[in-house]
């Protein structure tokens, strides 16, 4: 496996707390969002729940992009927009950022396709109608998906699996593993906000794991091909439909 060197680079831990600040600031701002999913009204003041997950997400953002970053480096994959920027560059925006803007459209658009197609046989609601979180909650909620999970799971978990499997299967073949199974472990992760909606039946299962690692795949390419900065626009341009088109439209 051929190893990437550059002396210049920065601290892998320094790329980490960057990744990691941003967030935590994007945690704060999925908390209104996270609260309307709820059933029922939180026994915790809201404060505390917004000072425990945003610790929470720092802290695991921190520590998966640290591993991460470390591991691409081995790999040829992380976030080189960032690493200039920390070498004391000045770095132009790729101007193929714009193309992960309408192909994250694209991909939102192609989940809202497969979620009708669930739509008709999902069960009843536990709290009886699905909660409709506003245009404005999904917004800033796109944020967190966007940089927190993508970080956490294409920086950190894909990468880490990748790197863990490379010398067995070549660096090709670890990254295409790395981004299906950090793929089928983004779908799972949302399995605990789908019980907050719907009983966990098998169909409601395999809605969230297919709707969800259909994007995961999709944003996991953009990473291996582009970079992390890439899959952050292309994330955030998919829940922009996802969260704020559809709302809008269904309001």
């Amino acid at each position: 496996m051929r190893t990437f060197v550059d002396p210049n680079r920065p601290p892998a831990w320094r790329l980490a707390l960057v990744w990691a600040a941003l967030s935590a600031l994007a945690a704060v701002a999925v908390v209104p969002y996270v609260l309307t999913l709820l059933p029922e009204t939180p026994s915790m003041p809201v404060p505390v729940i917004t000072a425990v997950f945003v610790v929470q997400a720092g802290l695991q953002a921190f520590l998966l992009a640290w591993a991460g970053t470390a591991a691409g480096r081995q790999l040829g994959v992380g976030s080189p927009w960032l690493e200039a920027r920390l070498r004391g560059e000045r770095p132009a925006l790729p101007r193929s950022l714009g193309w992960m803007v309408l192909y994250g459209l694209g991909a939102g658009s192609v989940a809202v396709v497969i979620d009708l197609a669930f739509t008709s046989s999902m069960p009843p609601p536990l709290a009886g109608v699905l909660p409709r979180p506003s245009p404005w909650d999904g917004l800033w909620a796109s944020f967190y998906g966007g940089i927190a999970e993508e970080v956490m799971t294409r920086l950190g978990m894909a990468t880490v699996l990748a790197w863990m499997t490379a010398r067995w299967l070549g660096r090709r073949a670890a990254l295409v593993v790395g981004i299906a199974g950090s793929a089928l472990l983004f779908g799972a992760l949302h399995l605990p906000a789908a019980a907050q909606v719907w009983p966990l039946t098998a169909l409601v299962v395999a809605r969230t794991l297919v709707l969800n690692a259909v994007l995961a795949a999709l944003f996991g390419a953009a990473y291996v091909r582009h970079g992390l900065e890439h899959a952050i626009v292309m994330h955030f341009a998919a829940d922009l439909v996802l969260h704020v088109a559809v709302p809008a439209l269904m309001a």
